[in-house]
């Protein structure tokens, strides 16, 4: 599309734009020493992140299957083939690490050593607060880990039949609320109790939450009696883990542990959809791992990027950036002997503001 673009190639002074083959065979000539340049990056860049903020740090980590029939794809947990690479985020968007894993490799398998290698990532300065994970991280090995380095964990837990046992023994539900402090539209209730595992060194907390489903048509509901919802209404229930004092209180800890569907899950979404991630061009799993990180280090630009931008921009995604900002109409022209491209008034002026905040940036 570039190559065909003159207009473009000529704005820019793009004299030789590379074939896919090309790309293809850089990606491989670089493999293992891209990789760890690109981590030298990323680590620099995060210095200049975390700047912008003045809370506590919070880490999530998660893992994400990338379907693909590669020849070095093999099968996922998911039951189909592919790779499943782990990601950790810092406050919600700078991914602070990531590892391209093979398909095979189970998302709670070395989570620890994950872990350290985020807290490697950051600055001397600089200390973690918050873990935070789903039921993969539910390990021994990593809740000592953090107990021993004062680092709160919030992580789902695992319902076995030890646990089960102790839920029914709860006499005590409290109605969920939400932040606002109005009851919350599901029916759920929320209840802890004290917990250890077989190897920890400490106990914790298991917040538990309950809730009312049943398996009914919603038009079909209206139509039934009391009795008769009653008799049909089920308990769910999900377990988290965390040895957060009890100026945390459970609520708040299910608060908290919730914000992982957008701190975490929609910024993987938007990692794999916005910048390609779903695609891997070789058959080397060296390369595809190579790959994966310069789209890794694409998604940190852009978070450094919209930093710059105003306010009411600040939640957008990179395909909603992309149609306000890039895809403007504009008119590459000549004129004395200068070549000059010409868009709306309004345009200019954001351009102008932004490269403006960029200016200034640079030189803190």
């Amino acid at each position: 599309m570039i190559h065909k673009d003159k207009a473009i190639k000529e704005t820019l002074k793009i004299k030789r734009i590379p074939v896919s083959e090309s790309v293809g065979k850089w990606i491989t000539r670089h493999g293992l020493h891209g990789i760890y340049g690109i981590e030298s990056i990323n680590r620099k860049l995060l210095q200049r992140h975390l700047k912008t903020i003045d809370e506590p740090l919070v880490l999530d980590i998660d893992a994400s299957v990338i379907f693909s029939q590669k020849s070095t794809a093999v099968t996922t947990y998911k039951m189909q083939s592919g790779y499943t690479p782990m990601i950790g985020h810092i406050n919600g968007g700078y991914v602070v690490h990531s590892e391209f894993r093979s398909g095979n490799i189970a998302p709670a398998d070395n989570n620890l050593t994950f872990l350290k290698r985020c807290l490697e990532q950051l600055p001397k300065a600089k200390s973690l607060s918050f873990f935070r994970a789903d039921s993969a991280s539910y390990q021994a090995e990593l809740f000592n880990h953090c107990n021993n380095h004062h680092i709160s964990y919030t992580v789902g837990a695992n319902l076995d039949h030890s646990v089960y046992a102790n839920i029914k023994e709860i006499k005590e539900w409290q109605s969920f609320q939400t932040k606002e402090g109005t009851a919350h539209h599901l029916k759920e209730e929320v209840a802890e109790f004290i917990h250890t595992m077989q190897h920890t060194d400490h106990a914790f907390r298991l917040i538990v939450v309950k809730k009312t489903v049943t398996p009914v048509l919603p038009e079909i509901w209206d139509m039934l009696s009391i009795d008769e919802k009653l008799d049909l209404a089920r308990e769910h229930y999900h377990v988290i883990a965390t040895n957060a004092d009890e100026s945390m209180s459970a609520q708040e800890v299910v608060r908290f542990y919730r914000k992982r569907g957008d701190t975490s899950e929609n910024r993987i979404k938007e990692l794999k959809n916005g910048f390609n991630l779903n695609y891997l061009p070789s058959s080397n799993f060296i390369s595809n791992a190579f790959y994966f990180q310069i789209g890794v280090l694409a998604y940190n630009l852009f978070i450094l990027f919209k930093q710059m931008l105003q306010n009411s921009w600040q939640k957008h995604t990179v395909a909603t950036v992309r149609y306000k900002f890039y895809r403007l109409a504009g008119k590459v022209v000549r004129h004395s002997r200068q070549i000059i491209l010409k868009v709306q008034e309004e345009f200019v002026e954001i351009f102008h503001a932004i490269r403006e905040r960029i200016y200034k940036a640079s030189l803190e």
